[in-house]
């Protein structure tokens, strides 16, 4: 990717995060900036999911300094209990394995945006374009218990993007998927960078190299490397 000055949206210092005597994480420094692709790596146990978490409002780390600047634009340091509340309302956190409602694929992709108060007219509108840009729209009205392993996280990854987050964070997203899912979601991932929506994700995928990366972190007993991409 072209190499521009961006505006820092989350920088992260000092982690430290502990499970009774195991160190999880010491002392880790990271940064992410909006429309940003960052690629995380580390073997299994290493704190990828922890530090994602973290970063999500998700976990309450032991140590941290935290400067966050929203695309609103307040910058700040603040204590976890306001930080939290921020986190968890600009960044979006989605696990391995994610977790759908009970319901049909609409009732899920709408979800969010029910939340923020929208109008039925215009949630329609933005939950029938979302399906269609990301090829879903035969799924609408199928219940999510239905679904295949691959397109419950396309799915779920439609859901994180439709409320416009600061932040996404991707574990291992790329898990359940075939050859051409993987390449549709690649696809929404550089769309999702090209609205200024930052992305983190973890992944194994062989296939990875399709995706142009602005960072590449690893995550190693505990301590972080960056890697020159």
């Amino acid at each position: 990717m072209t190499s521009v000055i961006k505006k820092v949206s989350l920088n992260l210092k000092r982690v430290c995060f502990k499970r009774g005597t195991r160190t999880i994480l010491d002392n880790v420094e990271f940064s992410v900036s909006q429309g940003e692709l960052v690629l995380m790596t580390g073997q299994n146990g290493s704190g990828k999911s922890t530090l994602l978490k973290i970063t999500a409002g998700l976990l309450k780390p032991q140590q941290a300094q935290v400067s966050f600047v929203p695309h609103d634009g307040q910058q700040g340091s603040y204590s976890w209990p306001r930080l939290k509340k921020l986190l968890l309302r600009k960044v979006c956190y989605l696990h391995q394995h994610p977790y759908l409602f009970h319901g049909t694929v609409y009732d899920n992709v709408a979800y969010g945006l029910k939340r923020q108060k929208m109008s039925k007219q215009e949630i329609e509108q933005r939950v029938v374009q979302a399906l269609q840009e990301y090829s879903l729209e035969s799924l609408i009205h199928r219940d999510c218990y239905e679904l295949s392993g691959g397109e419950k996280q396309r799915v779920a990854i439609v859901r994180s993007w439709i409320t416009r987050p600061d932040i996404i964070l991707l574990d291992e997203p790329f898990s359940n998927m075939d050859k051409e899912s993987r390449k549709k979601s690649y696809a929404l991932i550089k769309q999702m960078c090209q609205q200024d929506i930052a992305i983190v994700l973890t992944s194994h995928d062989p296939l990875i190299g399709e995706l142009s990366f602005d960072q590449h972190v690893h995550l190693y007993q505990g301590k972080m490397t960056h890697k020159l991409v």
